[in-house]
């Protein structure tokens, strides 16, 4: 055990069940080596061996476990080593009765132990000039362990044991000498030994780079699962942390509903996060079974004598197995494709929670999102009411707009039957008043409640506020190139053709300015708070808050109307791309609507009125995007506002604005 202690064996010539040695061992149709003792009975069942290490199981009723004629020469050599090593002696100073020196050096050409000074003359002779002298601490790491075992071990024919093999006999399988040859041989298929192994090496080396090659392929799945699944982790954590800030912010309301939405997630990422785990797992193993299958056969390629061709069957078979199985691996791959929407809402006050895949940006359509985030009417009378709701929470506006039983109604039968929608003209007004200097075209329109609307005279750069029925005036300011206008509970805001918004309140009294905006978001005039887009920015205010929301979109766009909806998306009309996007509360856009962009307002159903100027008309579409009908209208429309079932149009030219009722049937 002295040895051992100096000269600890390599890990690769321990047999992992009983950590020693091996002792006879026995190599797996897996390439897995064992003692031949140590292969436990529990792993044989009905001539069926599972290998302990990787559990693979093969039948072995038509031939034994064959030796592994590797392992066994490696052993023996690491024996020899060790006792040698331990304290080495200069083999010519031995000789030369020049006492017993250290040995420093080995020549692995002859494998003779050599001090300092013999190790120099060695190779200054005619005869050893050409053999490689090296370190003994380089012996002892196993560098030259391939080497050593070429000249050590030998392959000699087992008729004229004093003969070298040169040649295989492929009529008999089996090795021979020159002398076989001659007696024994003689019309035989025979090749040179050498000549025949450089071609099973060189269809072995074909083998193991191409699993080499496949492996990087398995490693980037292995990595592309793993980011993945960071990124499930990193999703967790994000709406982790939302749901307890919207549980913060909520207090007592939504408490209720943490711990559920909590258990939600968990039970809706953990699959997915195991799933991911399985595949890594499973590839890791085959990497590591390939690794150790490669390093092996490279041992045996490098490192064996001729006894080698009785190997290359089982190696290539390994190698050709283990590239059959890596198919089943690549299937995980689609695993590290899928995507996750996850919205968290507030109802009745109890938290919910919506899990979506987004397949495709212009065709996947949220159909869920709409329905699940409608509260009852209850909660929507609680928002408007409560001045310290949070603009976290978004809430319809159906409880001021129409009846719970009304809306019931409609959306339960709405997909049941074809609804006709229509317009009726109620009345058209003239907006001209005598000091205006010069002639009125009204170029935005909104209502601020149902008594009142305010317009943008462009022709004389003011603001308007009218009555309704009446369509007198009431207010009216000044605004620099005024362009849109929209308003909501606090105030009124105006946007100008120099891209700048001014806000004011309901009296036209000036509070803010703000630069660089693109376009106005309307919305219901109820809403306490008023919101508005920056480039690719939606922008919401409320009091003294101000939240961001970037929209994902992979080519530019140029949003010149929007719209926010009641269930918390919104609609944009992209005047570069010529379509409407609907876009979820998460930035994401969910559906592509296919129609001329323009002014864009809803009505008491959730259903979007989308104005179409160059055809005089408007789409009508419900809240996830499935078109139901196109309206007519006798001029082409410059804005739209919609109050309940009340609809206001701004025309192309003229200072008349029409208001219609919009019947369904």
């Amino acid at each position: 055990m002295e040895h051992k202690k100096h000269f600890p064996p390599p890990a690769f010539l321990q047999c992992f069940l009983c950590s020693k040695l091996y002792a006879d061992p026995k190599m797996l149709p897996c390439l897995h080596s064992f003692c031949k003792l140590c292969i436990p009975k529990e792993h044989c069942s009905k001539k069926i061996l599972t290998c302990p290490l990787c559990r693979e199981s093969f039948d072995i009723s038509q031939k034994e476990v064959p030796r592994n004629i590797y392992l066994e020469n490696r052993v023996n050599l690491y024996q020899e080593q060790s006792k040698h090593f331990i304290d080495p002696l200069c083999i010519f100073c031995k000789l030369n009765a020049q006492g017993n020196k250290e040995a420093v050096r080995q020549c692995i050409t002859c494998l003779d132990l050599l001090c300092k000074e013999c190790s120099e003359r060695h190779t200054s002779t005619t005869l050893t000039i050409d053999h490689q002298v090296v370190p003994i601490t380089e012996i002892k790491s196993g560098k030259y362990d391939d080497k050593i075992l070429l000249v050590k071990y030998k392959t000699y024919c087992q008729k004229h044991s004093d003969e070298e093999v040169w040649y295989f006999c492929k009529t008999c399988n089996s090795l021979i000498c020159s002398v076989c040859i001659i007696k024994d041989h003689k019309g035989h298929d025979v090749d040179r030994a050498a000549d025949l192994i450089k071609e099973k090496e060189n269809e072995t080396r074909i083998l193991c780079q191409g699993l080499k090659d496949k492996t990087f392929e398995l490693k980037q799945c292995k990595d592309s699962l793993t980011s993945r699944r960071n990124e499930l982790k990193t999703l967790e954590e994000k709406k982790v942390a939302e749901i307890k800030k919207l549980c913060s912010e909520a207090l007592s309301k939504i408490d209720k509903g943490k711990n559920k939405m909590l258990n939600d997630l968990d039970n809706y990422l953990k699959p997915k996060s195991k799933d991911l785990g399985k595949g890594i797992d499973n590839i890791s193993a085959q990497c590591s079974n390939i690794s150790n299958a490669i390093q092996y056969v490279e041992h045996v390629l490098n490192g064996m004598d001729a006894r080698k061709i009785f190997l290359f069957n089982e190696l290539q078979g390994r190698l050709a197995n283990l590239d059959s199985k890596i198919k089943e691996s690549i299937p995980f791959t689609d695993l590290s494709q899928e995507t996750e929407n996850i919205e968290i809402m507030v109802g009745e006050p109890k938290l919910e929670m919506t899990f979506d895949k987004t397949e495709a940006i212009h065709e996947q359509t949220n159909e869920n999102s709409a329905k699940e985030c409608s509260p009852s009417p209850a909660a929507a009378a609680d928002y408007y009411d409560d001045d310290d709701s949070s603009d976290f929470f978004y809430v319809c506006d159906k409880a001021v707009q129409t009846s719970q039983a009304d809306f019931e109604s409609f959306t339960e039968n709405k997909y049941n039957q074809n609804r006709n929608y229509s317009l009726e003209l109620i009345t058209s007004h003239d907006l001209r008043t005598l000091p205006d200097k010069h002639p009125s075209f009204f170029t935005s329109v909104a209502w601020i409640d149902k008594n009142q609307f305010v317009a943008v005279d462009a022709g004389n750069a003011k603001v308007k506020i009218y009555s309704f029925p009446l369509g007198t005036i009431l207010k009216s300011t000044q605004v620099t190139k005024p362009l849109a206008v929209s308003a909501w509970k606090d105030g009124i805001s105006c946007l100008t053709q120099e891209n700048k918004m001014i806000t004011f309140s309901h009296n036209l009294c000036l509070q803010n300015t703000r630069q660089n905006i693109s376009s106005l978001c309307t919305s219901l005039p109820i809403y306490t708070s008023f919101e508005w887009i920056e480039n690719t920015t939606i922008v919401t205010q409320r009091k003294d808050t101000v939240l961001n929301l970037s929209i994902e979109s992979p080519y530019p766009v140029s949003f010149q109307y929007a719209c926010s909806l009641p269930n918390g998306s919104y609609a944009l009309s992209d005047m570069s791309n010529k379509c409407v996007y609907l876009v979820d509360r998460n930035g994401s856009i969910f559906k592509t609507l296919r129609c001329n962009p323009g002014p864009i307002s809803f009505d008491k159903y959730y259903n979007m009125f989308i104005a179409d100027f160059q055809n005089s008309s408007m789409k009508v579409f419900d809240f996830k995007g499935n078109h139901l009908a196109d309206l007519l209208l006798k001029h082409r429309p410059r804005s739209i506002s919609i109050l309940h079932d009340k609809l206001i149009v701004a025309a192309e030219f003229g200072s008349h604005v029409f208001v219609y009722d919009i019947i369904y049937r």
